[in-house]
């Protein structure tokens, strides 16, 4: 099965009641985003909880469990350091001190994550 490739506007459509924005106090805060042009895109970007392309292989295996996409509108290097890209990675210690927040609470991980 070929994946199709990501369309962010049909992913903000798809699960437009499940986006979130992390506070500065590490909380995820439900919002409304209709559209792409609702955001700053150079300064944000809308973060998957689940990474699209292990989401489409395995959405059966999600729904079974009860486990749903989420959109989370994080900033430019938040997002960097969710995925341990960008000059200097974050140790999980590192990440959760920094933020707030366990880096497993925004990225889906069998092994990390609570489900």
């Amino acid at each position: 099965m070929k994946k199709k490739p990501k369309n962010m506007k049909e992913e903000l459509n798809l699960y437009k009641d499940e986006v979130y924005f992390l506070n500065k106090s590490g909380k995820l805060i439900k919002i409304s985003i209709e559209t792409l042009e609702d955001y700053n895109h150079l300064k944000y970007s809308l973060h998957h909880y689940i990474p699209y392309s292990v989401y489409i292989k395995n959405e059966n295996w999600f729904k079974e469990r009860g486990i749903k996409q989420k959109l989370i509108l994080v900033s430019k290097i938040l997002h960097e350091h969710i995925h341990n890209q960008g000059v200097k990675p974050l140790s999980d210690e590192e990440f959760e001190n920094r933020y707030k927040i366990s880096r497993w609470n925004l990225i889906f991980n069998r092994k990390y994550s609570t489900y």
